[in-house]
């Protein structure tokens, strides 16, 4: 029979103290800054489009224009949050951003630059360039 008691204790705080090498915070590295902006961006889209299908097909009381504007605002804000924390002088998130950089990431900084732009939010347009040219150099 299995005993959940050993198996469990496996993952308790004080194995991971004991062996840092265990535990990773994943929440404080690049690679996880470009995944959560990458990943915001690319499902907004998606729910966005079937938001405004859902309040289209409801009623007529509802300005489909005005709720994607909204979805869209809470979006690239949120996913702003994480590629913030980018530091483009840090040479290992220089190297996260070369290693991560797909075609998609690079169109999301391309729709970032875009929202912000629209929102004459140019300090982050700024930031968003400058890590789409380091992306484009991999």
């Amino acid at each position: 029979m299995l005993n959940l008691e050993n198996l469990f204790s496996l993952f308790s705080p004080e194995n991971v103290k004991s062996d840092p090498k265990t535990y990773l915070d994943f929440e404080n590295q690049p690679l996880y800054y470009c995944g959560m902006w990458k990943k915001l961006i690319l499902n907004h889209l998606n729910f966005s489009k079937k938001v405004a299908n859902f309040f289209a097909a409801s009623n007529g009381e509802f300005d489909i224009e005005d709720i994607r504007e909204a979805g869209k605002f809470v979006a690239f804000n949120r996913a702003w949050f994480y590629i913030n924390k980018l530091d483009l002088n840090n040479d290992d998130h220089i190297l996260t951003i070369l290693s991560y950089s797909d075609d998609e990431f690079v169109a999301t900084l391309e729709m970032g630059i875009k929202h912000f732009t629209s929102s004459e939010e140019y300090e982050k347009c700024a930031k968003l360039l400058k890590i789409k040219n380091i992306s484009r150099k991999s």
